[in-house]
């Protein structure tokens, strides 16, 4: 089966007015996640799902402790893991003190073998299909579809707001949070069950968004 890929439109600096580039990427089918990769594993050899499952916990712990003694491991042919700091910039070694040092990301350096390997066949995908992107909404009329939505509904869901503004999943989470965060809106229930409505004591106006 082949990769499916779309193109991405490149950002540029605000004010360029130079043709928008685009670039190809693959559009992600989901996630596998351990519980697959240990039943196909599984089904492919003679191991037992709990002796891929005691190899993957020894593997994390013997690689995790190698890394905090300051080496580079070596996972098969696929490639390498190192550890990186966070600290800030200096200009004299002095300046900072290993209290101020921490460990940070975790590296991994993939083999140029490894990478080959991963190649396959790539294949358009059909139009509708690709990339999402938020539509083009200013603030303002976003606020004015918001409260023409809470005047006829109690509550509003992320899911909802994202259908009457366009924006993708994190960008309307981020516009509703910062309504909240400014006392605008008021969220009721957790997880997949958080609503957004008006503040119980105070008006929203469009001014104050």
């Amino acid at each position: 089966m082949a990769a499916k890929y779309d193109f991405k439109p490149m950002p540029h600096a605000k004010g360029d007015d130079k043709p928008q580039l685009m670039y190809p990427r693959i559009v992600n089918k989901g996630t596998i996640d351990t519980e697959r990769l240990v039943s196909d594993i599984s089904h492919m050899s003679s191991f037992t799902p709990g002796d891929i499952k005691g190899l993957l916990a020894a593997f994390e712990d013997r690689i995790s402790y190698y890394l905090s003694e300051g080496h580079h491991v070596q996972m098969g042919n696929m490639g390498f893991f190192s550890a990186g700091l966070t600290a800030r910039p200096v200009e004299d070694k002095g300046e900072i003190h290993a209290q101020s040092i921490s460990f940070g990301k975790v590296n991994f350096r993939v083999s140029p073998a490894f990478r080959k390997q991963c190649g396959g066949f790539l294949e358009r995908v059909r139009p509708g299909y690709g990339f999402r992107q938020s539509q083009e909404v200013s603030g303002g009329e976003r606020y004015r579809r918001l409260t023409a939505y809470l005047d006829t509904h109690p509550f509003i869901t992320r899911k909802e707001y994202s259908g009457i503004t366009g924006l993708l999943k994190n960008k309307a989470l981020n516009d509703l949070n910062l309504l909240v965060n400014k006392g605008y809106l008021e969220t009721m229930g957790r997880g997949s069950h958080k609503v957004y409505v008006r503040p119980m004591k105070q008006e929203v106006t469009e001014e104050n968004c």
